[in-house]
């Protein structure tokens, strides 16, 4: 089990730092379409498009390596109070909610990639992106999330397992 969580690990810093990338990219793109627009008054084409694309699919593609560093917001201060029992079973209730809700958009995410991929659909602007390209980080980030919070549930109920005795 070491070795999957290592895996998900590198995975999930790997997409984080394809949403940086694809978040400073958008930076400099708003920037060349200021430049553009009100400098040379030049018009864009698909500069907005790119930037409503990427700044989304770095959400997404950040959430994994969020969940990684166990930096997403909780309230935790019910779950402190009571045993460790109870918290394993609090954990494993909070796992599987978050595994219904980020297993249902991956697998919507399959669904709209497939349909994208194999209809040829394109966005309806002069750039006619393809729609595969935007859709792709719906199902990785969500089923990469996935098996984060599978991993998770797993160290939940087996809390005397860690990194360093074995566990995950």
């Amino acid at each position: 089990m070491t070795a999957f969580q290592r895996i998900l690990d590198e995975l999930a810093r790997l997409s984080g730092i394809l949403a940086m990338i694809l978040l400073a990219s958008a930076t400099v793109v708003v920037t060349q379409m200021v430049i553009w627009r009100y400098f040379l008054g030049a018009s864009t084409v698909w500069q907005t498009e790119y930037v409503i694309f990427s700044t989304t699919a770095a959400m997404m593609l950040g959430a994994p390596y969020v969940l990684a560093l166990k930096g997403h917001v909780g309230v935790d201060i019910l779950v402190q109070a009571v045993s460790g029992g109870t918290q394993r079973v609090f954990a494993l209730i909070s796992g599987l909610a978050s595994l219904g809700f980020v297993g249902a958009l991956a697998w919507s995410g399959i669904g709209f990639l497939y349909e994208a991929t194999m209809k040829g659909w394109t966005t309806d602007t002069i750039w006619a992106l393809p729609l595969w390209i935007p859709f792709w980080p719906i199902p990785f980030a969500f089923a990469l999330m996935s098996l984060q919070l599978i991993a998770q549930m797993i160290v939940a109920i087996f809390p005397g397992r860690s990194a360093q005795e074995g566990g995950l």
